[in-house]
């Protein structure tokens, strides 16, 4: 004889199983909300924010002005650290190893994050894979340097120079492969001109000697070289920016007479790759209401920068361009790996 299912025993199993099953759900819905609970309570100690570099630059200089703001803006500590060494790479890496949680931070450059690559035979991280883009802080002019004795007043002088004297003329920069580097091999490539490379191990001494007179000429950042210009130390002879600038009035841009020289450095920070993305926009909103303050505009621009800000996306998109683009210049530099 077949048995009838009895008419309430169906609707009870499933009912039971309903029940059963909300915990799971319960749980997995619980586990799907973290990042964003994660997020609201993030961050519960002190951020650090590494800067791959010695105290005193336009990288700490900047880290410190944005280490203040994001602690405000986020209610807690954010302490700088500066790591240097091997052209930014310790101090990138020990970001990269970091622990993907938003407490520790790079205060990025092009160095580490675009053209060491093409420089070091082997690099401890790999800066398009090991890193999330966060917030682009700030870009920098560059500016030419030379010393007052060479008699040199712009760009046009220069060129002259080197053209009549091919060779007689020397620059210093902080090594090869750096970003001062690069400011005269793009200078060579686009102009023609013949101008000797003479690089230090530092940014420190390439600036010293050039000031004592040992060298001719140098690229740096206007806010590290401002206050030697200003002191009449250094001459600058034309900024690699679109536009004329406000703290250097009556220094040309140098593509007025070296068509296609655009040579920014910018910074930005980064995190550790897989870092949730709520925290990284949470960092992000912080850097970005703090730039837009009227102090902080006042206090970028005493420096020679620009602050940017923007979403994590932009930076992402941002640093794949110029990773391409520095690679395009570097190909061509004879000595480079």
């Amino acid at each position: 004889m077949q048995k009838k299912n009895h008419p309430g025993r169906g609707t009870a199993r499933r009912r039971a199983l309903k029940y059963l099953a909300w915990p799971a759900v319960a749980a997995a819905l619980s586990l799907g909300a973290q990042p964003a609970a994660a997020a609201d309570d993030w961050p519960t100690k002190p951020v650090v924010l590494i800067v791959p570099f010695a105290a005193g630059g336009t990288t700490d200089l900047l880290a410190r002005l944005v280490a203040d703001g994001l602690s405000k803006g986020l209610k807690q500590n954010v302490i700088v650290e500066n790591k240097p060494g091997a052209g930014a790479n310790i101090g990138a890496a020990e970001v990269a190893r970091a622990a993907p949680d938003g407490y520790t931070l790079l205060m990025g450059t092009p160095g580490p994050l675009a053209i060491n690559p093409y420089v070091y035979p082997k690099m401890p991280f790999d800066p398009a894979k090991d890193f999330a883009a966060v917030s682009y802080v700030a870009d920098v002019p560059n500016v030419i340097l030379a010393n007052p004795a060479t008699g040199l007043k712009n760009i046009p002088d220069l060129l002259a120079r080197a053209k009549a004297d091919p060779g007689k003329l020397n620059w210093g920069s902080p090594g090869v492969g750096s970003t001062g580097h690069i400011q005269l091999e793009l200078l060579k490539q686009l102009s023609g001109v013949d101008i000797a490379h003479v690089p230090y191990k530092g940014a420190s001494q390439a600036s010293a000697d050039l000031i004592a007179g040992h060298i001719d000429l140098a690229g740096d950042n206007v806010p590290t070289a401002l206050e030697n210009i200003r002191a009449g130390k250094l001459v600058a002879l034309g900024v690699a920016s679109n536009d004329e600038l406000e703290v250097l009035p009556g220094v040309r841009p140098v593509r007025e007479a070296v068509p296609g020289y655009l040579l920014p450095s910018w910074f930005v920070i980064v995190a550790p790759a897989g870092t949730p993305q709520p925290i990284v926009d949470k960092i992000s909103n912080a850097i970005d209401a703090f730039e837009k303050e009227p102090a902080t505009i006042e206090k970028f621009r005493a420096l020679g920068a620009v602050p940017v800000g923007g979403p994590a996306e932009h930076l992402a998109k941002h640093l794949k361009a110029e990773q391409a683009r520095y690679g395009d210049v570097l190909k061509n530099i004879k000595g480079i790996q």
